[in-house]
């Protein structure tokens, strides 16, 4: 059947039929149609066609007419959409001639069949109507619920003209333009527990719309058929708990479109919920003294001696759980909820730092401080001790003592305790007896003259002490027995120089000069080891042991654990790692940079090698003989070798060079793994005297 490319009414799309009679060629029967409206509220399309018969192909014009009649189905034409029949042909009549065009024909509004003869005629199918003008047939589709449509639409004809015309079918599944159904919601950038807009354009100002959210577990209405088309919504903070572990909730929103109660669709986009920088782990906690007496009694925190107990309890928000807990302290950083830290070491308003990190990676810091008053150990100095008459005057033969000191005692705010108290003993003796007492002095600069009984016939051991809430200091001294060159004991067993001989032994009352080397045969004891300790380990010196047995408190003084995990290394100024006292530094472990790897070499494992080729070039054959023969109509060349019948050889010819390339992988080794950095080592406990 003869085609048809440009349509009679602009804007229309051609369907082509196909005639199964003998005039195929040149006869052609076409549908034009067009959807001329669209109801988005009902979702239905309106097509209007129109079915045409002329000759198409025929430049001589091709004449045929048959009168509309009635009688039988001559003539007769149907139309179907969807496969229901929308349009049913009234009339019978048809006729061709001349080829028409858009802008020259006529129909049978204008001339009749009989008439048609040289005319451009083109006959109308769709003649129901009175008028040319509305001679068209139309029908409504109604879309899918995503407003999509396809339909076939057919039509079939009996021209039956002799052999000429015969039936005519034509049909085709068409795509209708899709009409807007759910509306899509668009919205910015949303926060937990702030107000953002939701903006609705909808295809039809009669929707109404449900808006609705899914954030994992987490479901809800914002809005039920609203008519509004910019809706305010605060995404609940509560959303946050569905999402512990990051600081953003991937949901859905929701758009349900109703017309009138009918729901036409529902669209759905994909969001993003910001948790707000606000949700952070929360913490509350409880600072006390490990000693709860001497809290109570200065209500302050006392250098050296308090160690504060934090007890906290942190809790994440809205889902998310604690990951860690820090806390910073008087140059010491402590782990956990609930710790004891050692003694304070700074004075005046100190600060601290509690850290809250949660599973978000987010944190929250809490400051505070408390007071610490400096504290220092009792202290007596300018101690001068020496035997007197009751006026204080110096006499050997005297039963008292003077005694002057100078003692210096922590105040704390005036609550401290302070009690100085001088004591004697004969030096036979193992007990002491007090003298004289001294209380609420936090500084003392005096003489005193205590005894009366301390017979001057004994030496005596004397003892100050200096005693506050926390520590007591003790001094020692002594005075002698009466002042005489030479005294023998009455059992005849002791003999002392300057003194009245006490024991059974060799005393000397007197200071004493050796002008010769002086041998110890036996052991030599001490009454009073403070002034060596000050000799070998003065404040600040390390001392190595095995054991803890009274390390503390060695010889006399305070001592404290230090360097634990550690080694000592001498101080260099010029060296910023070791410039100054107590700094620390290393790593048990190191992971070795490319850069620390010794140069090395690596053996390809797999691969090839490519060789370029290179460009044109001859080779020079080696000296011989060429002869020219034919043979089979050819002309040739052979080369004799000067006659010889082994095998010829090139020269070398001319030096060149072909590049290789080289690919593959030489494998790897290795993992990374940290190797260990440590030393020989054995390790011992190290004190360091603090006082």
């Amino acid at each position: 059947m003869a085609d048809i490319s440009t349509p009679i009414h602009s804007g229309y799309t051609i369907i082509n039929g196909s005639l199964s009679g003998t005039a195929s060629a040149k006869l052609g029967c076409w549908m034009e149609y067009k959807v001329v409206s669209q109801s988005v509220v009902n979702n239905t399309s309106t097509i209007r066609f129109y079915v045409f018969l002329a000759n198409v192909a025929g430049t001589s014009g091709y004449h045929i007419y048959s009168n509309d009649h009635s009688g039988d189905t001559r003539g007769s034409m149907t139309v179907t959409v969807g496969g229901s029949t929308v349009y049913t042909r009234s009339k019978r009549g048809f006729a061709t001639d001349l080829i028409p065009s858009a802008s020259n024909y006529t129909t049978q509004y204008s001339t009749a069949y009989s008439a048609s003869e040289d005319k451009r005629f083109l006959t109308v199918l769709t003649d129901n109507a009175d008028t040319e003008a509305a001679a068209y047939g139309q029908c409504t589709v109604s879309h899918g619920v995503d407003g999509t449509k396809k339909v076939t639409i057919a039509w079939t004809a009996n021209c039956s003209f002799a052999d000429s015309v015969k039936i005519v079918n034509g049909s085709a599944t068409v795509s209708l333009p899709t009409i807007p159904r759910a509306t899509t919601p668009s919205v910015g950038s949303l926060t937990m527990g702030t107000a953002s807009a939701i903006t609705l354009s909808p295809a039809s100002s009669s929707f109404t719309h449900t808006l609705r959210y899914l954030v994992g577990n987490t479901s809800g209405t914002i809005v039920t058929k609203t008519s509004l088309t910019t809706v305010s919504w605060t995404p609940p903070l509560t959303l946050a708990s569905e999402v512990p572990s990051a600081t953003s909730a991937v949901g859905t929103l929701y758009c349900d479109t109703y017309s009138g109660s009918t729901l036409i669709g529902t669209v759905g986009i994909t969001i993003t919920i910001a948790v707000p920088s606000s949700v952070v782990p929360e913490a509350v906690y409880s600072i006390t003294a490990d000693d709860s007496a001497a809290w109570t009694k200065f209500a302050v925190c006392v250098q050296s001696k308090t160690k504060l107990i934090f007890s906290i309890t942190p809790q994440g928000a809205y889902g998310s759980t604690v990951s860690s807990v820090t806390t910073e302290f008087d140059g010491s950083v402590y782990t956990g909820a609930s710790f004891t830290t050692k003694a304070i070491t700074g004075t005046g308003t100190m600060s601290f730092t509690i850290t809250v990190k949660d599973s978000r990676a987010r944190s929250v810091a809490y400051t505070g401080s408390v007071t610490v008053l400096a504290y220092a150990s009792p202290a007596l100095t300018g101690i001068y001790v020496f035997r007197c008459n009751s006026a204080g005057a110096v006499s050997h033969t005297g039963t008292y003592a003077s005694v002057s000191l100078k003692a210096a005692i922590t105040a704390l705010n005036n609550r401290n305790d302070s009690t100085v108290k001088i004591w004697a003993k004969k030096k036979s003796e193992e007990s002491y007896t007090l003298l004289h007492t001294v209380t609420g002095q936090y500084s003392l600069d005096t003489t005193y003259v205590v005894g009366g009984s301390l017979s001057n016939q004994y030496a005596y051991d004397i003892k100050i002490t200096a005693e506050d809430y926390f520590e007591t200091t003790e001094v020692f001294s002594d005075i002698s027995t009466a002042d005489t060159i030479l005294s023998i004991r009455n059992n005849g067993l002791g003999l002392a120089i300057g003194k009245i001989s006490e024991k059974n032994k060799f005393e000397v009352g007197w200071d004493s000069e050796f002008h010769e080397d002086v041998t110890f045969e036996g052991d030599v004891s001490f009454s009073d080891l403070s002034w060596m300790l000050d000799i070998i380990y003065p404040v600040g010196s390390i001392r190595m042991t095995t054991s803890t047995t009274g390390a503390t408190t060695f010889m006399g003084g305070t001592w404290q654990l230090w360097g634990s995990g550690k080694v000592p290394v001498g101080v260099d100024t010029s060296d910023s790692d070791f410039s100054s006292v107590e700094q620390t530094g290393g790593d048990k472990t190191v992971s070795l940079a490319v850069a620390n790897l010794p140069s090395h070499s690596h053996t390809l494992s797999s691969g090839k090698v490519t060789v370029a080729a290179e460009s044109a070039h001859t080779h020079q054959a080696a000296s011989g003989t060429y002869k020219v023969g034919s043979g089979s109509g050819s002309t040739y060349k052979y080369f004799t070798n000067n006659g010889s019948t082994g095998p010829a050889t090139t020269g070398a010819g001319s030096s060149h060079t072909h590049t290789a390339t080289l690919s593959g992988s030489t494998g790897s080794k290795g993992s990374g793994t940290a190797h260990s950095n440590l030393q020989p080592y054995i390790t011992c406990y190290m004190y360091k005297r603090i006082s």
